[in-house]
């Protein structure tokens, strides 16, 4: 391996790119070089280590997206210490949870209101802590000589301060404490090892042609080992990163113009629909030369895959379509060269195939907080060649797919749960045996929990978490997220969540587009205000549903959905009920709407 640690990575990325900017945010008022970034990194180390923390302790790091959490984080790892990183807005109850779970003995923190309520649910708060770094730029009125400022100590580094910069490696130490977003059961801490994310960025290094000089947006949460892992790449290889919530992002695109995009598959379906109003608003002519040209391109798509021997003949079409429609499409949120790395999920098929025929270059990549964020991946080329892949394993990764319940290992081809073994992979869960022994196999083989398969040339294939199976009352087994997916590119629902375990028939809860309602009672002469007592629109949702689904590989009878109820509020970080990384928390949705469910179950009086 290059690196061999990540205090490694930083100080080669800082020497090469020593006077470019490293870190920025999304209005460019504040500004970090990879000089600035090191001496601070180093001076942050030394800091910490006067206030006590020790080689193997834990520190919380509650914070949003910022251009110095990656800083302050690196700064800890140096001294040999333990990152335990959450977004600050994240349900209140489990950052106080993680806190108390890690045992942590410092805290970084850039939420004041945060901050307090540790305080006051925690009577110990102050024995328990060695420091509090408050990062925020609100003013404070907490008093206590363990709280300090994060501006006021880099207030104190000067140009002429003199630094230690030859710290340990730590390289076998833990670098990372990573609490799951328990998408089904309370959030794990994930041990990982300091060398597990230098290989992982030494590994995309080679998946990824990364240009120094060029733009990264970044708004995956650094608290995400999948986000983490990316940012550093595009740190490794001399990028601008540019910090951002998403709420920002299309700001973001007006105002600036990213090279690297890290996106979550929600926000490619965002994308998709913001595409389509950029059609519709351009006027009926362009509306319908869009729909012929994307509907012979979906066909000319299909032949390549299949390699049919007049493919080749068909690429002046392409370009012709592309040059007088799809580039003014796809310009009107990204530029040509612009391209997206997808993590957290797999891509919907139907999603996929629209960035392929926009001409809109992205990657897939794989891997979870278990793995150091990342195990497998494509490249731009073999994206194209491995459609509906998200890749092949690292180069010192390997993957079995193994039969569920017998663990025996599978031929290529067949479905079963997907296991990885490679220098990523996390150490153990922190003070919690059952958990370890249920998720590391023998030889150290990490159950995933999520169901795949590999092709002849090892490409990997998601289908869904083992965990979603539904199983029917009449016995047959439903995978819901690979249903769900065929409705990403619907432009009436925005979120759904399928149901119907132990149940003779499936069910979906649905989040409606924006004014869908309203606008389809106006083109239909109907009145009724509420959508889940209008029959007559829950039909047609229930037919255009179906419709999406049918369209799946192997389609089954009993896979149709016959009931369903709208939901008036998104699937959201803020309500509990999506992770830090925008996927679904299958579990809480069905615990939180089980009326609502039962509701569409209930049997009709006579």
């Amino acid at each position: 391996m290059k690196y061999k640690s990540l205090f490694n990575l930083w100080k080669d990325s800082c020497e090469k790119y020593s006077e470019l900017i490293a870190f920025t945010n999304s209005k460019k008022s504040e500004t970090i070089t990879y000089k600035q970034a090191f001496r601070q990194l180093c001076y942050l180390a030394e800091v910490f280590h006067k206030l006590g923390i020790k080689r193997f302790d834990n520190v919380s790091l509650f914070a949003v997206n910022s251009v110095h959490w990656l800083i302050l984080e690196q700064a800890i790892i140096t001294i040999g210490a333990v990152v335990v990183s959450k977004s600050s807005d994240m349900n209140i109850n489990e950052l106080n949870y993680v806190f108390n779970n890690s045992d942590s003995v410092a805290l970084v923190i850039d939420n004041y209101d945060v901050l307090n309520f540790l305080i006051n649910k925690n009577k110990d708060f102050w024995e328990k802590v060695k420091f509090v770094l408050y990062t925020g730029s609100e003013l404070i009125e907490i008093l206590n000589n363990k709280l300090y400022k994060l501006s006021d100590i880099l207030s104190d580094l000067k140009e002429e301060t003199i630094i230690k910069t030859d710290w340990e490696e730590n390289s076998n130490d833990i670098a990372y404490i990573n609490y799951t977003s328990g998408t089904s059961s309370n959030p794990k801490g994930a041990m990982l090892p300091n060398i597990g994310m230098a290989y992982v960025v030494e590994q995309l290094q080679l998946f990824n042609d990364i240009e120094s000089g060029k733009l990264f947006l970044g708004m995956f949460p650094l608290s995400s080992a999948g986000g983490k892992s990316v940012n550093l790449l595009c740190f490794s290889r001399g990028c601008c990163v540019m910090f951002a919530p998403y709420s920002e992002f299309y700001t973001i695109l007006q105002d600036s113009t990213p090279d690297y995009f890290e996106l979550a598959p929600k926000i490619i379906k965002t994308i998709y629909e913001k595409m389509v109003d950029f059609v519709n608003n351009r006027g009926i002519l362009f509306k319908l030369i869009f729909k012929i040209s994307y509907c012979i391109s979906a066909a000319i798509l299909y032949i390549e895959r299949k390699n049919l021997f007049f493919a080749v003949s068909l690429k002046i079409f392409k370009m012709c379509f592309d040059k007088i429609i799809f580039k003014q499409v796809r310009n009107s949120m990204f530029k040509d060269d612009a391209v997206l790395c997808i993590g957290s999920a797999h891509l919907a098929k139907p999603l996929e195939d629209f960035l392929n025929i926009l001409n809109i270059k992205f990657v897939q990549h794989y891997g979870m907080t278990e793995t150091t964020g990342l195990a497998v991946s494509n490249t731009l080329k073999s994206q194209k060649e491995h459609p509906f892949s998200v890749g092949i394993p690292f180069e010192g990764t390997t993957i079995k797919i193994i039969d569920p319940e017998k663990h025996k290992e599978l031929k290529n081809g067949e479905v079963g749960l997907i296991t990885l073994q490679g220098p990523e992979i996390l150490k153990e869960y922190y003070n919690n045996k059952e958990a370890t022994q249920k998720a590391i196999l023998p030889e150290h083989f990490l159950n995933t929990g999520d169901l795949g398969y590999l092709d002849n040339d090892g490409y990997l294939y998601v289908l869904s978490r083992y965990d979603d199976v539904i199983v029917m009352s009449n016995g047959y087994n439903v995978y819901t997220p690979i249903l769900e997916n065929e409705v990403k590119d619907s432009s009436y629902i925005s979120q759904v969540v399928i149901v119907g375990h132990g149940k003779p028939y499936l069910a979906a809860l649905v989040v409606l587009n924006g004014n869908v309602y309203k606008n389809w009672c106006s083109d239909n002469n109907n009145n009724i205000k509420i959508p889940n007592n209008n029959e007559e629109f829950k039909n047609f949702i229930i037919e255009h549903i179906n419709e999406k689904i049918k369209r799946k590989h192997d389609y089954k009878y009993y896979e149709k959905i016959k009931k369903v109820y709208f939901l008036n509020e998104d699937f959201s970080s803020e309500n509990g009920l999506l992770t830090s990384t925008l996927k679904v928390k299958y579990k809480k949705v069905v615990s939180k709407y089980e009326k609502e469910i039962n509701s569409m179950y209930k049997e009709k009086s006579i």
